[in-house]
């Protein structure tokens, strides 16, 4: 293929989400372009995302194994601590993958150009709009131009939405993401020095080598910090989280803190740090010939900041939408994916983001005595990490008023949003009707507190 020339599908953005949707695309036939502004084998997150494992099997895209999993596929725990280190709640058996995304996303381009998609390296230079509807992306590659007209473009380019914010009609309907529905994380791998100061470390807490070790409330309501262990203890993955428009520490300036505390952590061996937006997916997924998935829709499960399995089955949604559409771009095919994305999981995020917010305006204490008193039960909490209905059960139900009384003034802010998270989940059937988005808009607000930042401190793991 030419550079300047055209193609049915041109994706922009060759992070998982992109690659995802361009190897679809091709498997149906359709002429594919994937552009990323950088090179090949740089693409993408390059550090180790827990991802659901049932999201894969949604997605049709095989399960990441060997190298691309590094903690293994099967279920593992995770121990969450509270803000004031008083309490711990142990998830047993989360299924969730913990992929290294370089080896993933690597994987799917290489699959993707095999399917016959056209791989090129160029940023975003313009987009021409005849009309309502971007009809080419021109991009830059070094002193080089070129162009790519295409029936239908997706971007795929992350919170900052290239191509989005360059298209009138889109960017009217999809604002940026801004202050505190913006978190800033980082994730490395690291070696260990001392293993078994790291052993002993994990026994002070109960935790077992191979489980998860999560710190939650480090600088403010929405922060995290938290230690993937690998079970011989050789290797540390270390994540950190937050939302730098409260005032505090950004997730890379906690990790260099973090790191600089622990005598027995070694050197980096991969990683990075970025934005990733916290607010519900944008009611408009596609128009004016551009459809968005991933990040660049805000397709994130919002109350923990992942939103790598929700992209992959964005991609499975456009795919199955659009394919066999005579007009790719077209507002049928677009409004069928937006319709059928949202039936699926619009309710989980939208309930997702709720409880983001309500994180966001909790204080240390508050949250704290929520886990001591047992009303953030370890089957819902899992659930949660797992990215599926956080829904009460029977018995849950019944012991949450004798549960309330040991911790009343959260539980007063807290079971209110728990019903809302509920009737928030049971929208997922319903299409994506404006109004609809509105009600939900008004569950959220609803449950919003305040934002709530303290003065933030990270666990003495020395």
């Amino acid at each position: 293929m030419n550079r300047d020339s055209e193609v049915d599908v041109l994706v922009v953005g060759a992070g998982s989400a992109g690659a995802a949707t361009a190897l679809l695309f091709a498997t149906r036939g359709v002429r594919v372009a994937l552009v990323d502004k950088r090179a090949r084998g740089e693409t993408g997150a390059r550090w180790v995302n827990a991802v659901p494992a049932w999201c894969f099997d949604e997605a049709t895209i095989a399960r990441p194994t060997g190298d691309e999993a590094p903690l293994g596929v099967e279920p593992h725990n995770v121990h969450l601590v509270g803000p004031t280190r008083r309490t711990k709640i142990e998830l047993r058996e989360v299924p969730m993958i913990h992929v290294d995304m370089r080896r993933l996303v690597a994987r799917l381009v290489d699959e993707a150009e095999r399917a016959g998609v056209a791989v090129s390296h160029g940023g975003v230079d313009a987009v021409e709009v005849v009309g309502d509807r971007a009809r080419s992306v021109s991009f830059v590659d070094g002193r080089e131009r070129f162009t790519l007209r295409a029936r239908l473009i997706v971007d795929a380019t992350g919170i900052r939405g290239a191509i989005r914010g360059r298209v009138p009609g889109l960017a009217a309907e999809c604002s940026e993401v801004r202050g505190v529905e913006r978190c800033a994380a980082a994730q490395f791998q690291h070696e260990v020095t001392d293993p078994e100061r790291l052993r002993a470390v994990l026994a002070r807490h109960g935790v077992r080598p191979g489980d998860g070790l999560g710190f939650s409330g480090i600088a403010g309501g929405y922060s995290t910090l938290t230690l993937f262990t690998h079970k011989d203890l050789r290797e540390v993955g270390v994540l950190t989280g937050s939302i730098p428009a409260l005032g505090v520490p950004n997730g890379l300036e906690l990790y260099e803190r973090f790191i600089a505390s622990v005598p027995w952590l070694g050197r980096p061996l991969f990683g990075g740090a970025g934005a990733i937006p916290l607010r519900r997916p944008y009611t408009t997924l596609g128009a004016h010939g551009v459809a968005l998935v991933g990040d660049a829709a805000c397709q994130v499960y919002a109350s923990h900041g992942s939103g790598v399995g929700m992209g992959l089955l964005a991609a499975r949604a456009l795919v199955d939408a659009a394919a066999h559409e005579h007009d790719l771009g077209g507002d049928t095919g677009l409004r069928r994916y937006a319709a059928a994305y949202r039936r699926a999981h619009g309710g989980l995020l939208a309930a997702s983001e709720a409880f983001r917010r309500f994180l966001q305006g909790v204080g240390p204490a508050e949250l704290d005595s929520l886990l001591e008193a047992g009303l953030v039960d370890p089957t819902m909490a899992r659930a949660a990490l797992s990215q599926r209905p956080t829904r009460p059960d029977a018995q849950f139900a019944m012991r949450a008023p004798f549960r309330a009384m040991r911790a009343r003034s959260a539980a007063a802010k807290f079971l209110p949003l728990a019903l809302r998270t509920v009737v928030l989940e049971s929208l997922g059937p319903l299409t994506a009707e404006r109004a609809i988005d509105r009600w939900a808009g008004q569950l959220i607000g609803r449950a919003a507190e305040r934002a709530h930042a303290h003065e933030w401190s990270l666990p003495d793991l020395a």
